[in-house]
């Protein structure tokens, strides 16, 4: 609890603009974390939204997802809940919660979305999210109460993303987004102001069934391409430049193995290696599928690792 503690006083000392910028960098679902965050071009299930709000325009099910995460070796816990809604022909809306908190209780956020796509056509969709942001730290905590820093222990603001997502072949689909473009501040002081920093992403990703069609391979390996795809995403924030890749292959209709790596450049570098897999459990005419990804980090974050649990419904 000691470490915690000190753990916290510096972020809020010599940071403090670190626990804003955490909102929309923590991620939501471990299917996209076993993909290495590679998902701006998938954006295919509960999870779409929060990466690229288009991709909803193709979802023609309901979808509903809860996902925790740890990271700091259980300092710090995410836990998140969203849903999609097919419309038919006006689109599909979706709405998320996603809640942070440290093992100290002191600091927690929380974001609120709402979220629009629609495919205007088969091969282009528009989408986006509208957001609402919130900070609070423990008014009762000795050190907050006392501290000069905090005029205020909470702060809420709004904002806004959109993306698109074209799909010029059946097998290859490209996606940008643009997220926070509002800026958002959540500023605790009068002398600091501390907005969400705006983040961008793109990037392009290729299902193989259309080389399963055309190789010469045994059935078996026909069928693990027809259940494989692979995802490549360049994304930008706060000065620096994150590259992404992932691998998703079905081993039949029932489970899923997944691989990712990336690479941050800029302010900081590291480097992260991601693995995980799906489980999917039919249920009177209904399916849950269960994910687990898992992330180890290197460069500045040595010997650290995010684990994601996700549940996801398609009714």
């Amino acid at each position: 609890m000691k470490y915690i503690f000190c753990l916290i006083l510096l972020i809020v000392l010599l940071f403090p603009a670190v626990a804003a910028a955490t909102f929309n960098n923590i991620g939501v679902g471990a299917r996209p974390l076993g993909l290495g965050g590679a998902f701006v071009a998938l954006a295919d299930d509960s999870n779409a939204a929060d990466y690229n709000a288009a991709g909803l325009g193709y979802i023609d099910k309901v979808h509903l997802g809860a996902t925790h995460a740890q990271r700091f070796n259980g300092l710090i816990t995410y836990n998140a809940i969203s849903g999609v809604i097919s419309l038919g022909r006006i689109g599909s809306i979706g709405a998320g919660f996603g809640g942070l908190a440290e093992d100290s209780e002191i600091y927690s956020e929380q974001t609120l979305r709402l979220s629009y796509g629609n495919a205007l056509f088969k091969q282009f969709a528009i989408g986006g999210n509208l957001k609402l942001f919130r900070t609070a730290f423990d008014e009762t905590n000795e050190f907050i109460a006392e501290n000069p820093y905090f005029v205020r222990t909470s702060s809420s603001a709004v904002s806004f993303d959109l993306g698109v997502i074209v799909k010029p072949f059946q097998s290859l689909s490209l996606g940008a987004s643009v997220e926070n473009l509002l800026p958002a501040d959540m500023s605790i002081s009068d002398t600091q102001t501390d907005s969400v920093p705006l983040n961008v992403r793109a990037g392009l990703a290729y299902r193989l069934a259309s080389i399963a069609e055309m190789s010469a391979q045994g059935a078996a390996v026909s069928n693990l391409l027809r259940g494989s795809l692979g995802s490549l995403e360049v994304a930008s924030r706060n000065g620096e430049i994150y590259i992404r890749t992932g691998m998703e292959i079905w081993l039949n209709s029932s489970i899923a193995v997944r691989g990712g790596y990336g690479v941050k450049s800029g302010g900081s570098s590291a480097t992260t290696l991601s693995f995980g897999g799906s489980a999917k459990l039919p249920i009177s005419g209904t399916t849950l599928q269960l994910d687990y990804g898992f992330q180890l980090l290197s460069g500045n974050l040595q010997d650290n690792i995010t684990q994601r649990f996700s549940l996801n419904l398609l009714l």
